[in-house]
């Protein structure tokens, strides 16, 4: 290595390690918001192990730095300034996935700039692995319910078990089963990914064989914990509901991941590339390192400009503007103060919040109505977040849950039930004069709202009704009660 060679390597180097410091001094409240779901859930749980495996195999690559050849490229700049206004926008509405992602991809982008396209390539698989660190995928667990409940139920059916089921609820002569979050299979959905595509990198050397381990590993804890359930079910049917109800079923439920994976990995090894060894070891030959043309300076700038942003628009002008106000009630509908409100939706510090009950006077049905108004979010007060609840979980199970719509609105259905009745509840958002449902779409209504100044908030407004039978009547009422009462839709 010539001496110029190592003196542009080692300049570039530092100002990489000085962008790092700075990346890590403007988001570490991102990085630290992965770390405490890390501890708190074991979901993501395995995002400890992470980012020492992508070092490692970074260092393991440590050779190939000086031999490789570098050229700053502008092109990633200009990626990484589209990384940073998205997490400033995730950050003004509180998307702390999208925060935690833009955040990780940074990494990458920060390599390509001062280095180039050729290095990133070197340390590709390393710099993207950790994605995995990014605690995401629960959106993916109503799904994962529905297919464990249907291969629950056609195995019991199949076995020749009497099952009668509701949405996520099973229910066998000897009892009843409740296809909960814990029983999705999302953890070993996740924990699979993970390894499956950590076994693939560093088993396979074709690129084929690598996506089509990947795609195993996605399908077969999916099918494996559809059996697992369906085995929790049947031991209990079994044993008279003596086993496989309680924690064990948990402890079941790891040591049969813990069987499947091991089968899948020692499968996998039998198409093991031959030129592995060399995979690893191998190392381009020496290249002349580029001139320093590029003023990589900027992304210093660069990285500045998300916290800006966020400072921007999070700027809040101190107002008393409480536009939530009771309904007035159009006949025959009208406020019953003598009914009780059994439904009981929590959300975490509202600035103003509605509960009511309406009743029909010609056939005396009951209606339970609930909104809040957030006039603006900040931490720890946010109109769509994780800890508000449409209804208790102490108090209510959820059945079922589908967007529809009603004339020009989104509304979402909701179905809950406790041993002793069932609810149906219509509730929607309403955000820049828009009745939402999806939480994609709430937050980029708000986002827009706050780069706009026009609307910093929203609303969120929640009708609900008893039932025992069949849902239809439960949903005549509520269509009555809006077609009759039409200002509680926004676009009316």
């Amino acid at each position: 290595m010539n001496p110029v060679t190592d003196k542009n390597s080692v300049k570039l180097l530092r100002i990489f390690y000085a962008a790092l410091a700075v990346w890590l001094l403007l988001y570490h409240n991102t990085l630290w918001s992965m770390v405490e779901i890390w501890w708190r859930s074991e979901t993501f749980a395995h995002g400890f192990l992470i980012f020492p495996i992508s070092i490692y195999l970074i260092w393991d690559k440590r050779s190939r730095f000086f031999t490789t050849e570098k050229n700053p490229d502008g092109l990633f700049a200009v990626g990484l300034v589209v990384l940073v206004v998205v997490w400033a926008l995730a950050k003004a509405v509180d998307v702390v996935v999208i925060q935690q992602l833009m955040v990780v991809l940074m990494l990458p982008a920060l390599v390509g700039t001062v280095f180039g396209l050729k290095l990133l390539k070197q340390y590709l698989f390393p710099l993207f692995y950790l994605i995995f660190a990014v605690p995401f995928g629960e959106f993916l667990i109503p799904g994962l319910q529905d297919i464990t409940a249907i291969m629950t139920v056609w195995g019991l059916q199949l076995s020749g078990v009497p099952v009668y089921t509701e949405g996520m609820f099973i229910s066998i002569p000897e009892g009843d089963f409740e296809v909960a979050v814990a029983c999705s299979g999302i953890r070993y959905l996740i924990a699979s990914l993970a390894l499956g595509t950590l076994y693939a990198y560093l088993t396979y050397t074709k690129l084929y064989k690598q996506i089509i381990f990947v795609i195993v590993s996605l399908i077969l804890p999916v099918l494996a914990n559809g059996i697992r359930a369906y085995g929790i079910v049947m031991i209990a049917h079994l044993s008279d509901m003596k086993y496989a109800t309680g924690v064990d079923h948990i402890i079941y439920g790891w040591l049969f991941f813990g069987v499947v994976i091991f089968i899948l990995f020692y499968i996998g090894s039998f198409w093991q590339d031959k030129l592995l060894a060399e995979k690893t070891s191998s190392t381009e030959s020496a290249n002349p390192v580029s001139q320093f043309h590029y003023k990589v300076y900027w992304l210093f700038i660069i990285l500045l400009l998300g916290p800006v942003i966020n400072i921007w628009m999070n700027y809040t002008p101190v107002t008393n503007n409480i536009s939530l106000k009771m309904p007035k009630m159009v006949k025959p509908w009208q406020a019953d103060d003598s009914s009780q409100n059994l439904w009981l939706p929590s959300f975490k510090n509202p600035d103003s919040e509605i509960r009511a009950t309406f009743k029909n006077l010609n056939n005396n049905k009951t209606v339970f109505y609930y909104a809040n108004e957030y006039q603006y979010e900040a931490q720890g007060k946010e109109l769509v977040n994780a800890v508000n609840n449409i209804f208790r979980v102490k108090h209510w199970v959820q059945v079922s849950r589908k967007p529809f719509r009603f004339k020009n609105s989104e509304l979402e259905e909701l179905i809950v039930r406790n041993n002793k009745e069932k609810l149906l509840i219509w509730n929607w958002y309403q955000v820049n004069g828009m009745d939402l449902v999806n939480p994609v779409k709430i937050k980029i209504a708000q986002a827009a709202g706050k780069l706009t100044g026009l609307h910093r908030g929203g609303q969120f407004k929640a009708v609900a009704v008893t039932f025992y039978e069949s849902p239809e009547q439960a949903r005549k009422t509520l269509r009555a009660l809006l077609e009759k009462n039409p200002e509680l839709l926004a676009d009316e």
